[in-house]
């Protein structure tokens, strides 16, 4: 009673004393520098350092890890002065770290062991206790509590702010994983006697810390307190003492805890880093776009804008913007000035918005409409609505003015752009209304107003309703076709625009595997969706619309474009040359394109612009000049306009050679400089039997930004390299070297073909080339240079662009270990030891499990493409990690090519003959895959896949 009366007495002192102060941050370190001792300058910096080797946690010091630990053994009572600082008993502690777990031990001399708390969370304090405070971040104030009594009793606790908050609710509200084992040197709880002291080691794992962020990386520095009670039956109270240096008696007064620097690990011995600083890949090969983009209304800051259009005859914008990415969306006006800083709200409440249109008289009715998709009581619908402003109060926008013009039901691809044609019609797009591959097959239904180009008389409107149908749509009184229809078959329209002077309707639309359009769209047209892809096959055996399908009037591959967002017909002053030009761009890679069209040919079609923004939108200022939207957060998007580029000759200094890149210290020898490090992967890609040399040079001391899944995040400057050879007539020969080289947070590639005489490689021009060889068993290859766009379908937007240099990949032997001792990666440390980490086992390993094998070879060949949104249009996933039941191939029937099988599917467990993935790979003629860069079959591929679909059950 006495013991425990006491403590609470020292407890209530310690609150009592809650005041905070923060000390200096300076190493300290003894001249053994592992051991941090007395001194009488208190120490406010202490290690945690990286250990390969994990200690086992059973209350045993002796670890081989625990010796390259810096021991901690400054534990006083800094709060008093002089000699009073000195606890009556000595204690000495450790940390460590690796990728899993923060490890603690402490050492603790102790003549009378005393602990009866044996409760979980439990008053442990009121005992012989370790305690070990950890703040992950000075500037925010949470942190954590652990504590470990002499009967190895645990309590663990985050505190989201010290002192407030129902305690007993805080301890109980986090649940965590700490193993600790204690050692005793002594009986527990024998008051009469003598003891020695007692050992706690421990570990907590860094899941534990998902709160605060998790693991910390190498070199981060937290805030700490290691502190310890010390009760003995002679003594009045108990004996206090903390490492860190604390200006008052309280273990929680994080303003003077200590930093904690986690050290990484430490470097092995062989290759260090080298510094990259060789590399001339840069810039690009070609004259650089004759247009770059220029900020305007820099002042304004606005959430994530997606449309902005001028109100007729007068200086403001009107600009829609998101609250976050896909977010709701509000309407805001603003001053088209340069100084412009401020703006006012106009609506809210509209769910997702798109468009905003003015009608032709907008000066005398004051109508404008909005496109967007909300919520209603049968689902989410796209929906055009008028709404009035009061041209007197030029401010107001009165929402109840609101009437709904049109809607239907639409959860995806939805449309939502709205135009006034020069006849006087509003024109309205609604996408298909799903997310892929047109399932509900609305793309060449009639009877649904779903993937349309509509035309109303809103003018005009029939008797009740919002609008009337134009007697001269070219689908008026034919039987299941809504008679609103213009033109059919869209997938995903995102803008569209009426050329003021000419009257032609322009749509831009988002594709979904490997295409993106732009259509000049014409009374009745079929723009072929789902039946095509642009003017490519997608699902040609789906029925038809009653008209033939027309072909995109611009049309672009996945290589160059991603997510094109339609535009506008310019007729300004700045720019003569694009007077009567359609200019549109794309919101994944920021490139710019015009085209001009006389109603029946294209005259020109050409890059304006290659841009780092993510556009939304191409609207007018108040002179007619371009705004453009870029869809990034405050502060980092907003709006711009083109400007001519000025003379630039550095495409002159792009390397024509591959000597020339910097990359090579020996052309001859194919020797790369010490800043180019050598990789290999798990599971090949096919490549016509050749072998394959790969490397990767990062600039400067920058470092790989290291992802579990798919590829890793490289910076600026970066540049990948694979180097072909072949078994020639005369011999092993180099005959091609591929660049992959990252600028302006895009990829590029770039192949050179390389000479007879092995000296030297050409870059190769930019539509690639076919070249045929003489093989040594006499037989011929002929070898295709990727164009640069071909590079781009492969490495793609869906596999993060680089292929080998990801987990499952390079994941082989010592690999990630070297990447980690060399510092290339951000985070300093592997999220796990690589054995613990995903791995691809070698396909053509007969010792690895079957399963495995094949779904290695599938993710290498076939993953790139086929995975969501990776641009192959066989709805099938082959990413390794997708679970068997998931991804879509057994015992599904293919859409596209059944190569005269009968009853095929795309895997037929147990029957190869009749599985069309088979079919596929072991021929190389229509239908074959992979597509690109391959005229030779996988022979042990075919033999390894077959053997697997033989296995199936």
């Amino acid at each position: 009673m006495v013991r425990i009366g006491l403590a609470g007495i020292l407890l209530g002192l310690v609150a009592l004393l809650g005041l905070w102060s923060r000390g200096n941050a300076s190493w300290l370190v003894s001249s053994d520098e592992n051991s941090l001792q007395k001194s009488t300058v208190a120490p406010t910096a202490f290690e945690c350092r990286f250990t390969e080797t994990p200690p086992k946690i059973d209350g045993n010091p002796n670890d081989e890890c625990w010796k390259q630990a810096q021991e901690i053994s400054c534990f006083r009572k800094h709060w008093k002065q002089g000699e009073e600082q000195t606890p009556k008993s000595k204690t000495k502690a450790k940390l460590l770290w690796d990728r899993e777990y923060i490890y603690f031990l402490a050492e603790m001399e102790d003549e009378d062991l005393f602990a009866d708390i044996t409760e979980h969370d439990g008053n442990t304090w009121f005992n012989d206790v370790f305690e070990l405070f950890l703040k992950p971040d000075e500037k925010k104030p949470g942190y954590y509590e652990f504590q470990v009594n002499a009967a190895n009793t645990i309590f663990d606790c985050y505190f989201p702010e010290r002192g407030k908050g129902n305690f007993d609710q805080i301890k109980k509200a986090d649940t965590f994983h700490i193993d600790a084992k204690v050692k005793l040197d002594g009986t527990l709880n024998k008051r009469d006697d003598k003891d020695k002291g007692w050992v706690v080691e421990g570990r907590i794992p860094w899941s534990d810390f998902a709160k605060s962020g998790g693991r910390p990386e190498v070199n981060a520095i937290w805030k700490t307190n290691l502190s310890r009670y010390d009760y003995n039956i002679h003594w009045k109270e108990p004996d206090t003492s903390s490492a860190a240096p604390l200006t008052k008696p309280d273990f929680h007064r994080y303003e003077d805890f200590a930093d904690l620097k986690f050290t990484g690990p430490a470097k092995a011995d062989g290759p260090k880093r080298v510094a990259g600083t060789t590399s001339k890949v840069t810039g690009f090969p070609e004259p650089p776009p004759p247009y770059r983009i220029k900020r305007v209304h820099p002042g304004v800051t606005l959430e994530y804008p997606i449309a902005v259009v001028n109100q007729p005859k007068t200086d403001l914008l009107w600009v829609i913007t998101e609250e976050s990415r896909y977010g709701p969306t509000k309407v805001v006006r603003l001053k088209d000035q340069p100084d412009v800083k401020d703006f006012q709200v106009l609506l809210t409440d509209i769910g997702v918005a798109y468009n905003i249109c003015f009608h032709p008289k907008f000066l005398e009715n004051g109508y404008v409409y909005l496109g967007h998709n909300i919520g209603t009581p049968k689902g989410n619908a796209t929906r055009i609505t008028r709404y009035t402003v009061d041209l007197k109060e030029p401010n107001k926008v009165d929402p109840a003015s609101a009437k709904i013009i049109i809607e239907a039901l639409c959860d995806g691809h939805n449309g939502g752009a709205i135009c006034f044609g020069n006849d006087g019609m509003m024109y309205v797009t609604f996408g298909d209304g799903t997310a892929d591959s047109d399932r509900n097959l609305k793309g060449q239904d009639m009877t649904s107003l779903l993937a349309k180009v509509l035309r109303l008389d809103v003018d005009h409107p029939d008797e009740g309703k919002p609008y009337s149908v134009p007697k001269d749509n070219p689908f008026v009184g034919q039987k299941d076709i809504v008679p609103e229809t213009w033109a059919y078959g869209m997938r995903n329209p995102w803008r569209m625009t009426c050329d003021p002077v000419t009257g032609h309707i322009w749509v831009g639309q988002n594709g979904q595997d490997l295409w993106e359009q732009v259509y000049l769209i014409h009374k009745g047209d079929n723009c072929g969706w789902s039946i095509q892809e642009g003017s490519h096959p997608f699902y040609p055996d789906r029925k038809r619309g009653p008209t033939p399908i027309v072909n995109p009037t611009f049309e672009h591959s996945h290589a160059e474009s991603r997510s094109l967002t339609g535009g506008l017909v310019y007729y300004g002053k700045k720019f003569p040359e694009l007077r009567g030009a359609y200019i549109y761009g794309d919101y994944s890679t920021g490139r710019i394109w015009a085209g001009k069209h006389d109603g029946t040919k294209v005259l020109w079609h050409k890059l304006l612009a290659v841009t780092p923004m993510l556009i939304t939108y191409f609207g007018l200022d108040k002179d007619g000049e371009i705004l453009i939207c870029d869809h990034q957060p405050p502060g980092q998007g907003g709006f711009y306009t083109l400007e001519s580029t000025p003379s630039d000759d550095s495409y002159l200094r792009f390397p024509k050679k591959l000597s020339e890149t910097g990359l090579f210290k020996d052309i001859k020898t194919h020797t790369l400089q010490p800043s180019v490090y050598p990789y290999s992967i798990n599971a090949p890609f096919w490549s016509d039997g050749s072998a394959k040399s790969r490397f990767f040079y990062l600039p400067g001391d920058t470092q790989i930004d290291y992802k579990s899944k798919d590829g890793w995040e490289f910076p600026d400057d970066a540049v990948t390299i694979k180097s072909f050879s072949l078994e020639t007539a005369q011999g092993k020969k180099w005959i091609e070297t591929r660049l992959m080289s990252r600028q302006m947070g895009q990829w590029y590639g770039y192949s050179y073909i390389w000479n007879p005489e092995q000296t030297d490689a050409d870059l190769v021009e930019a539509t690639g080339r076919d070249v045929k060889y003489n093989l040594a068993d006499g037989s011929t290859q002929v070898w295709h240079y990727p164009s640069r766009a071909d590079c781009l379908v492969c490495h793609s937007r869906a596999a993060n662009f680089v292929l080998g240099l990801s987990e499952l990949q390079a994941n082989k032997g010592d690999q990630l270990r070297q990447f980690e001792s060399l510092g290339l990666l951000k985070t300093g440390l592997l999220p796990n030891p690589p054995e613990k980490l995903k791995k691809l086992v070698d396909p053509f390993d007969p010792k690895q499990d079957l399963n495995l094998r094949a779904r290695a070879w599938l993710h290498s060949n076939c993953a790139s493409c086929h995975v969501e949104a990776g641009g192959g249009n066989a709805q099938f996933d082959a990413h390794f990690e997708t679970e068997v039941q998931k991804m879509k191939l057994m015992n599904v029937a293919p859409m596209h090519h059944k190569f005269g099988v009968e009853d095929a599917k795309l895997i037929y467990p147990g029957e190869p003959d009749k599985s069309v993935i088979l079919k596929r790979i072991e021929q190389r003629k229509e239908g074959f895959m992979p597509p690109l860069g391959s005229v030779k079959t996988d022979e042990r591929a075919v033999e390894l896949i077959r053997e697997w679909i033989k296995s199936l059950k």
